[in-house]
């Protein structure tokens, strides 16, 4: 929980220089997509370069986070800026109309180290209790109204899984 609590208070702070930049960025990035042919080729880089720098070493230092308790503190120094990275560059980036898919992604770096029970929650793998690290996580993550309403998506998907419907498990955030 400290290592989140770490992230979140780094992302506050950075958000100053990221907001005002991001209103640039998206907004010419936004116009280089909006190009037939030039969007396809520059929305696969960025997709790319998504999946292979962030989210999955994200995934993957999560998964060992939560296997190998000892080497705990190395994968902070890692998924830490790892992390906060991740976050500003799908705030740079442009959202091609997809919100969801980029408050997701946001999702996925500010739950991180537990992105992999985040990861295995959102696919209906994985059921979690009130008392749950992960609650308190998304608890303090749907602070921010963004990233709230594509939370209440899934908080709509979560109260129709049968262990929540028969009250085995309880949603708290």
């Amino acid at each position: 929980m400290i290592i989140n609590k770490i992230i979140s208070i780094i992302i506050s702070i950075t958000a100053i220089l990221v907001i005002p930049v991001q209103i640039i960025t998206t907004f010419v990035l936004g116009l280089l997509v909006s190009i037939p042919f030039v969007g396809f080729l520059l929305l696969l880089p960025i997709s790319l370069v998504w999946v292979v720098l962030f989210w999955g070493p994200l995934l993957g230092l999560s998964y060992v986070y939560e296997i190998i308790a000892l080497i705990r503190p190395v994968i902070a120094i890692i998924g830490i800026p790892l992390s906060v990275v991740g976050n500003t560059y799908v705030a740079l980036m442009p959202s091609m109309g997809e919100m969801d898919s980029r408050y997701a992604k946001m999702v996925i770096c500010q739950t991180f180290p537990y992105t992999w029970r985040f990861n295995q929650y959102e696919n209906n793998k994985l059921n979690i209790g009130k008392d749950d690290v992960l609650t308190k996580i998304l608890r303090e993550v749907s602070r921010a109204k963004p990233l709230s309403k594509y939370l209440d998506g899934l908080r709509a998907d979560v109260y129709e899984r049968p262990d929540y419907m028969n009250g085995k498990y309880e949603l708290d955030w």
